[in-house]
């Protein structure tokens, strides 16, 4: 049986969105995609009973109250609703063992469920960095990414390769039981995993946009994904 996956979405104004190619690139690899309206301490646990494995997608800038610092001047859009529902979800799926994937802000959201931190501007915060908000197509491969970790490794089958990038913030001060799983070569966190979970995974880049149009190391991605929410 395919395994049941479910997507946090897109909160705007007066609706919830999605990008189709996350939906594409789950069902590619395996699953059956449905998405999640805002979680609340009243029914995230009634939302994960129905679902086998957790995406957390990318999105808007992460509100900074959250890890302790105040909005940088180039903070991005913030929408506080939806950081509350992806932490609710990200913290009952972790202590339910539930296989859990973090797209771009997937990332962020996981770093700072467990104390972790975020870089709120890389280019006015960090120097000597490539040019990670790219203006290229999302299907484009920008910058080399170096895997780190024997988990990542496994999943990714090589030490480095090329990934797309549209992102202005990153991991900061990593969480509690976090292992930077992959950097770019200018050290910025591309990738990370929860040392005492099967599966608790997140990258900085948007495999989505590649795994439908055939990129061999995002589908990988979503595949391992999938396969560790049959377990």
């Amino acid at each position: 049986m395919k395994p049941i996956i479910g997507l946090t979405m897109y909160d705007f104004d007066k609706k919830l969105d999605i990008n189709n190619a996350y939906l594409t690139s789950i069902e590619l690899a395996g699953g059956i995609p449905i998405c999640i309206p805002n979680a609340t301490e009243e029914n995230v646990e009634a939302v994960l009973n129905v679902v086998d494995g957790l995406v957390l997608i990318g999105g808007a800038d992460i509100d900074p109250l959250l890890f302790n610092e105040e909005p940088h001047r180039h903070i991005g859009s913030v929408v506080r609703k939806r950081d509350d529902s992806d932490l609710l979800l990200m913290k009952a799926a972790f202590k339910r063992q539930m296989p859990v994937l973090g797209i771009c802000r997937g990332q962020q959201i996981m770093n700072v469920a467990f104390g972790g931190t975020i870089i709120q501007d890389i280019p006015s915060q960090v120097e000597n960095t490539i040019l990670h908000k790219q203006p290229s197509k999302r299907g484009e491969l920008a910058h080399t990414v170096e895997v780190k970790t024997p988990k990542f490794k496994e999943i990714f089958t090589e030490e480095t390769f090329r990934v797309n990038t549209f992102h202005h913030q990153s991991v900061g001060k990593l969480g509690e039981g976090l292992l930077i799983s992959a950097v770019a070569k200018d050290g910025i966190i591309e990738g990370i995993e929860h040392e005492s979970h099967p599966y608790c995974v997140a990258v900085q880049w948007h495999p989505e946009e590649l795994a439908p149009n055939g990129d061999v190391y995002a589908q990988r991605l979503f595949k391992s994904f999938i396969e560790a929410c049959h377990k």
